[in-house]
């Protein structure tokens, strides 16, 4: 070995034989007595807490066992987000519709039917539906055509998508979809050009958007097949929505924690969750016991899930976490490194994804493999904002032009959708003298074109000028909004900031602006 060589390996060494020692030195008795007196006040960012000769002091206990459930509540609250969401759409179902079951979808094309569901899409149609593994596979027969569709479990977890942007490119295609608990003589056998998926909750959803023109959409949903394991192939019976507005969006309150008391007792208890059952245990909710927390844990969960929301607010609307952020602050609403943006799963290499879990699901609803780790040509692009040009909140009393740039790299369509920052639902505009939609976008007859190929998005409580009515969107005063904007079959220069996100700007009039 050479000397320079040598001496670096020798340096290198005494390094980390020093970092070693660091990390390993150990810390003395007089340190050890300094971080905490023996009898007097300890201060925390949970508040002053007394000791007397190292016992907490009379009362103290009982504080600190105040503080140490309901810091275990507002991070349960985070925690549940996800199940509680889907098991209030699966049971708000059950409720508006007489013949809903498993196996059966909701047609959603109306403003009230996706008013409930966090940041819908309002350019297509959807078809919503749940199934159930519990006593046999499921098997789902798709149609070719441009079908986009997925399959997610319960705590929004996605096995695979379907469609377009699955792995048949809408070639159509069979699924059989297996859960943890369905007996092993109720699976069909494997049979060439079948795929099988596993979730890993007996419940599971199917979200299918139907792109395309009438003959096409007509056709598939004819063609569409759902069944479970001893049932013939059948058509899939598709329910009315009839207007109805179904809540997906999590309660607050004590209804919170209600419904997720219904969704642990409905479903299997996954392994990496039994320390988190353990902490609603000490809270008065179990799995296979009534909901029955006491005047105290009630009191906890309530401003548990108030904290708990302040917390998801902060996660969504301040972000801190890195490889999400893009071009001028828009967020990848799904994307990032992984560990960063949400994932059709949570499972990482030495730990499960918490915060971006918790803060996808406060705002959205459902993953799956080609919304989070787009192919390109195959993808589905979403972006957020949260802030004008100079970092001012959006409010809904202000006038904004939002300029989206030409050639917008969407194979399918684009769209900029706005939504309410309380609900995380469509702006409820419909009300109002200029209201009536939240969507602008490619799919929106009578969109304006700039000059330069460039679109205006107009958005404030005041009306657009004559001839713009396509392009804008009425906020309402005293409330905030936000714009998604989607591109569907994003290209490539959607992701490697070739082409340039939106700019939005406040502005006084209309007028002064687009002229």
């Amino acid at each position: 070995m050479k000397t320079k060589q040598l001496i670096r390996v020798l340096v290198i060494g005494l390094m980390v034989a020093g970092l070693m020692n660091n990390a390993w030195a150990q810390q003395t008795e007089a340190e050890f007595q300094k971080l905490m007196p023996i009898t007097g006040p300890v201060k925390t960012m949970g508040g002053t807490f007394q000791l007397d000769h190292s016992y907490p002091a009379p009362g103290e206990a009982e504080k600190i066992y105040d503080l140490m459930d309901h810091q275990r509540a507002t991070q349960l609250y985070l925690w549940g987000l996800p199940f509680v969401g889907m098991t209030r759409w699966h049971q708000g179902y059950v409720d508006n519709y007489k013949n809903y079951d498993y196996n059966k979808l909701v047609s959603v094309t109306t403003f009230n039917e996706r008013r409930g569901i966090l940041t819908a899409n309002e350019t297509t149609d959807y078809l919503f539906g749940f199934g159930n593994t519990l006593e046999g596979a499921v098997t789902l027969e798709i149609p070719p055509g441009p079908l986009v569709g997925m399959l997610v479990d319960m705590w929004q977890q996605s096995p695979g998508d379907v469609g377009i942007f699955g792995p048949n490119s809408g070639k159509g295609g069979t699924v059989v979809l297996v859960g943890p608990n369905t007996p092993a003589n109720k699976v069909p056998e494997r049979a060439d050009g079948v795929r099988v998926l596993n979730v890993e909750t007996d419940q599971f959803m199917m979200v299918f958007r139907l792109a395309g023109k009438p003959d096409e959409v007509k056709r598939m949903r004819k063609n569409l097949n759902l069944y479970s394991y001893g049932e013939k192939p059948k058509p899939v019976e598709i329910i009315p929505g009839e207007d109805k507005v179904t809540f997906e969006v999590q309660p607050r309150g004590l209804a919170y924690w209600k419904v997720l008391h219904e969704a642990i007792n409905r479903e299997v208890v996954q392994e990496k969750d039994l320390f988190f059952m353990y902490w609603l245990r000490q809270l008065g909710i179990e799995k296979d016991k009534s909901f029955a927390p006491t005047d105290r844990q009630i009191k906890i969960l309530e401003d548990a899930v108030r904290t708990g929301e302040l917390m998801a607010k902060s996660l969504v609307y301040s972000e801190r976490m890195k490889g999400v952020l893009r071009q001028n602050d828009w967020r990848m609403i799904l994307g990032g490194v992984w560990g960063d943006g949400i994932k059709y799963t949570t499972r990482m290499k030495y730990f499960e994804t918490f915060d971006p879990r918790a803060r996808y699901t406060y705002e959205a609803i459902t993953t799956s493999p080609a919304m989070t780790m787009p192919q390109i040509g195959k993808a589905q692009l979403y972006i957020g904002k949260f802030e004008d040009e100079k970092g001012e909140r959006l409010k809904g009393k202000n006038n904004y032009v939002i300029r989206v740039e030409k050639d917008v790299p969407a194979n399918l369509f684009w769209s900029v959708v706005i939504y309410d920052t309380d609900s995380r639902c469509l702006i409820n505009n419909r009300d109002g003298a200029a209201g009536g939609k939240a969507t602008v976008g490619s799919k929106v007859e009578g969109l304006r074109t700039n000059a330069d190929g460039s679109f205006y998005v107009l958005l404030g409580p005041d009306a657009p000028p004559k001839g713009w009515e396509a392009n804008h969107v009425q906020t309402l005063p005293g409330r905030g909004w936000f714009p998604y904007m989607r591109m569907y079959g994003a290209t490539e220069k959607a992701f490697n900031d070739e082409y340039k996100f939106p700019t939005i700007n406040k502005v006084k009039k209309f007028s002064e602006y687009i002229k």
